[in-house]
């Protein structure tokens, strides 16, 4: 466990379509700013400048926001010379109150975007809804580790509007397996479709918890895509995501036999009962609930989960197997590819509305929060109260322990590190030592996804609706309620659908540009 870690008019409009299409999911001068220090708690020199007043829209994913007066909430505020007025929106309302939030115009300071591809959204930073950061944010250092990909796959014709909220692009969505579920049923970390099958059939069938209604797998899928079990469909096409690379171009998986096939075997598991019966139905909480109740031995998130997974199940069943062990799994068959992720979780971007010197002191804030002390800071809170250091690893105390309440920042403050999703409190140092193996094989087999920073300007309008489309068909091909058949005439209908081929070609045709072919 070592230390890691604006045509006012055009604009409008553009706002207004983007609440009907936008689907989801401190103190600067212009000169170069220093490096932040890393060491604990040395805060920025005090002086009598008058705090900065930041509004900031995020994401949170605990069960309950943060009260007024959280005590990292104010340690933040004492470090960078701030008074933070932060909205917190849980995931099920997110996509709605960015929607809401875009189109009325009246935006924070800071504002999270999770959907940076979508085309009105798009529309409204070239239009200059937003600063452009291109430029501005070049002096800030922190910012300026965060690997290419990240700015690359944010790009939009060119330039940047916003602040990445950085992510690691390996360990995003590993599926974790109760290790001691495989220990008592003498079965071996599986590795293959196959394998994976057989295994959730004998959790099932098993139940090693002694839980009612146990399935082999938990998750849910969404509106537009397989969710939580996209990493199987992924094993099948070999693709991250719905487009691979294939003799120097770019093809369309959903089209290949190799989609049918991935439809066959959720098809039979559903049948059988090894994933939930009403998975079409679950949100995220809700499919993690099983998970917590002693009632799924497979769950895809990140591997820094498994301290958490053992705990919401310990409390929920006091009387678990006290060895019970999540263990994140190579999902690509054979280990012979990873889906690489794309470097961010969106980015926070800053309306035109606020003053230049503002969005400098926006950019240092940022910058402090994606320093070695901002990141301990959101991510352990503070030494003695909320970790002590042993042997220079993070040991959470008791008072963590129980209370998760102190590590709400880290929905805002991230710095880039490539084990970010290895968890460094709650596990041995082998545990961590073997998940960070894996972390490093997906590296050497990773695929990023092709188009991340392509445009097709048919599908900025109609892709969406295709792909709800797509995924409600996957759906009811799954839960028995559309046949095989029924897939297979769709396909024939998308391969000779103009608007659906006519992505394929836009997208192809951005793909030759960005590797330099005619």
């Amino acid at each position: 466990m070592n230390r890691k870690e604006s045509g006012k008019k055009a604009v409008a409009l553009s706002a207004m379509l983007l609440s009907a299409t936008l689907v989801v999911t401190a103190c600067g001068g212009g000169g170069a700013v220093k490096e932040e220090p890393s060491v604990r708690g040395a805060a920025p020199a005090a002086n009598d400048v008058k705090p900065t007043e930041i509004s900031i829209l995020s994401i949170f994913y605990q069960k309950e926001p943060p009260a007024a007066d959280n005590i990292i909430l104010k340690e933040v505020e004492k470090r960078t010379n701030t008074k933070l007025n932060i909205t917190w929106v849980t995931p099920n309302n997110f996509s709605e109150k960015v929607n809401v939030t875009l189109a009325s115009g009246d935006m924070p300071d800071l504002m999270l975007v999770t959907d940076t591809g979508n085309a009105a959204f798009r529309n409204m930073a070239k239009q200059g809804a937003f600063w452009d950061l291109t430029e501005m944010i070049k002096p800030y250092p922190n910012l300026m580790k965060f690997p290419k990909i990240t700015y690359d796959n944010l790009n939009i014709d060119g330039k940047l509007y916003g602040i990445p909220r950085v992510r690691p692009t390996e360990g995003n969505a590993q599926p974790l397996l109760r290790a001691d579920w495989l220990t008592k049923l003498n079965l071996t970390m599986p590795e293959t479709t196959d394998d994976l099958y057989k295994v959730m059939k004998a959790f099932k069938e098993n139940a090693p918890d002694g839980q009612k209604d146990t399935v082999g797998m938990s998750g849910y899928v969404n509106a537009n895509d397989m969710g939580q079990f996209s990493f199987i469909e992924s094993v099948f096409t070999g693709a991250n995501g719905k487009y691979r690379v294939k003799d120097g171009k770019l093809t369309d998986v959903t089209l290949e036999p190799e989609m049918k096939a991935m439809l066959e075997w959720f098809r039979k598991a559903y049948s059988e009962g090894l994933i939930p019966q009403d998975f079409a139905l679950l949100k995220h909480n809700q499919a993690k609930d099983l998970v917590a109740a002693g009632k799924a031995g497979i769950f895809a998130d990140k591997p820094n989960q498994e301290p958490n997974f053992n705990k919401d199940i310990k409390s929920m069943n006091p009387g678990t197997n006290p060895d019970m062990q999540w263990v994140p799994f190579m999902s690509g068959t054979l280990g012979k590819m990873a889906a690489t992720g794309t470097g961010h979780f969106g980015m926070f971007v800053i309306p035109k509305k606020v003053p230049e010197a503002k969005v400098k002191k926006l950019l240092e804030f940022m910058n402090y929060g994606d320093s070695d002390e901002g990141h301990e800071l959101a991510n352990y809170g503070l030494e003695n109260e909320h970790f002590k250091l042993e042997n220079g690893n993070y040991v959470l105390t008791e008072k963590a322990a129980n209370d998760p309440s102190f590590q709400f920042m880290q929905n805002i403050f991230m710095k880039f590190d490539k084990y970010a999703n290895v968890a460094t409190v709650g596990l041995s140092p082998e545990q961590i030592s073997r998940d960070k193996k894996l972390i490093d094989k997906a590296s050497e087999v990773g695929v990023p996804s092709p188009v991340s920073s392509l445009v097709s300007e048919t599908n900025n309008k109609l892709g969406a609706d295709y792909a709800k489309k797509i995924q409600d068909l996957k759906t009811k091909v799954i839960m028995n309620k559309a046949s095989m058949e029924d897939w297979d005439k769709f396909v024939g209908e998308l391969k000779v659908d103009k608007n659906y081929m006519k992505i394929l070609d836009e997208f192809n045709e951005a793909y030759r540009a960005k590797i330099g072919m005619k």
